[in-house]
């Protein structure tokens, strides 16, 4: 799904997103094409794992910082959101005694959350526990408790996800 930055949608469409590049491609009776209408959001459908993949614009991230051009994979929503950045550089090496160049795309992780409006970079367990202060004994215990090293997604996901339902359970 291709949502417009009017909030139009187009569904079921054969697409390709172009995280080097910040762009969508998409074909059209059997020829590449670029999405040339701004857009604000990418649904991609994994039906292996049979879950959704949602990417924003950076230009519609309501934050007060401006977050790097590029799709950011949105993982958790709440009061304190986590988003991912599959950040794509192209390289090229020239072997040693050779005439050409080799071309290789390398990609980082990177994850950030967006909390009150401010867009924060972690890049490792502890650092949810400073962005995430007015919980902070909580999340310490938590990440201690469920012993999360934050050597994967699912670390950061289970701490954000902890961070919102502390929120939810007051409300209830």
């Amino acid at each position: 799904v291709l949502i417009s930055t009017n909030g139009t949608e187009y569904r079921n469409i054969t697409i390709r997103l172009n995280l080097l590049e910040s762009q969508v491609n998409f074909l059209n009776n059997q020829v590449e094409m670029v999405v040339g209408t701004p857009l604000r959001e990418v649904i991609i459908w994994d039906t292996i794992n049979k879950k959704n993949h949602r990417f924003i614009f950076s230009e519609y991230i309501e934050t007060t910082d401006k977050p790097e051009k590029d799709f950011y994979e949105l993982l958790e929503t709440g009061r304190a959101q986590l988003y991912k950045q599959h950040k794509k550089i192209m390289r090229e090496d020239r072997p040693y005694n050779s005439a050409t160049y080799e071309q290789t795309i390398q990609t980082n992780i990177r994850y950030f959350v967006l909390i009150g409006g401010q867009w924060k970079k972690v890049t490792k367990i502890k650092d949810l526990v400073t962005v995430l202060s007015d919980k902070k004994n909580e999340v310490q215990q938590h990440i201690n408790t469920k012993r999360l090293s934050g050597d994967s997604q699912e670390d950061f996901q289970a701490v954000i996800s902890y961070y919102n339902s502390l929120f939810t359970q007051q409300k209830a």
